[in-house]
């Protein structure tokens, strides 16, 4: 048998799920900060796609090195800890504009 719910974890249970991000919001935070990524790691991501050009299908093997450094840089902007402090940069945003609209 279930436990009755006090008033205010109910409450509180009902707030936080309004005030959570849907999973297509979520989805394009991610693609957001992707994109962002890419666009930082530009230098590392070129190199990888010129020793691709020269290798074809050797690639594998031969730019692993590249292939390793691309993974590092784009991780480093991707991460799980990236990931929340944008999306709390972006909520920050979001709360400043919807403020500003109701003014």
């Amino acid at each position: 048998m279930e436990q009755p719910v006090d008033k205010e974890t109910a409450k509180a249970k009902f707030r936080s799920s309004r005030l959570s991000w849907s999973n297509q919001a979520e989805h394009k935070l991610k693609q957001e900060l992707s994109d962002i990524a890419i666009a930082k790691c530009h230098s590392v991501s070129e190199k990888f796609a010129e020793c691709a050009k020269a290798n074809g299908l050797m690639v594998v093997f031969k730019c692993r090195d590249h292939n390793k450094a691309l993974n590092a840089c784009l991780h480093q902007y991707t991460n799980d800890g990236q990931f929340e402090i944008y999306r709390q940069k972006r909520e920050k945003e979001m709360f400043d504009e919807e403020k500003a609209n109701k003014l």
